[in-house]
């Protein structure tokens, strides 16, 4: 072989190598992206067993949040101070949602719920499964979840901002 065959195959080989390392870099992602984002804040939330029928439960088919089969205006109205006394983690949350869900619920049935929340400002959640067996001392221990993102009907992603909370009165006096 001669050095200019040599020098034709090796550039052409440079030249293949280039054009494959510009098509993988740029090539889209074929993963669909997720409809909801979830985060765990490592801080649990223990809801007395005897309140875990009468938590708010979202209805699909109407759009609207229940409670004790009564709709209720805004779920905002229902979340809850979180008092945990063992921080576990490096973000710890100063209040929290509890809802109810069925067992079987999964990723298509908390989905509507998950954009209804995002847009209400409610971003820290403890989801009750029904029939989740309760500690001996009578209270079910959840996770709290933190959502972070959706995607709305239209595939935007909706990031979760907690809304704001009207600012306790002053205590200065003139």
């Amino acid at each position: 072989m001669t050095r200019k065959t040599r020098r034709v195959l090796l550039g052409g080989a440079a030249l293949l190598l280039a054009a494959g390392n510009v098509w993988w870099f740029t090539q889209r992602s074929t993963q669909p992206e997720p409809d909801f984002v979830l985060g765990t804040t490592y801080q649990y939330a223990s809801i007395p067993a005897e309140d875990s029928p009468a938590l708010p439960r979202y209805d699909a088919i109407k759009g609207s949040w229940v409670e004790k089969g009564h709709p209720i205006n805004a779920i905002s109205d229902r979340i809850r101070p979180y008092r945990g006394s063992d921080v576990l983690g490096p973000w710890v949350p100063t209040s929290y949602l509890a809802i109810g869900v069925e067992t079987t619920a999964g990723p298509d049935q908390l989905y509507p719920i998950f954009v209804d929340l995002v847009r209400a400002g409610v971003c820290d959640v403890a989801v009750v499964p029904d029939g989740t067996t309760p500690a001996p001392r009578g209270e079910i221990d959840v996770m709290i979840q933190h959502i972070v993102s959706v995607r709305d009907g239209k595939g935007a992603v909706l990031k979760c901002a907690p809304a704001q909370r009207a600012a306790a009165p002053s205590s200065a006096s003139r």
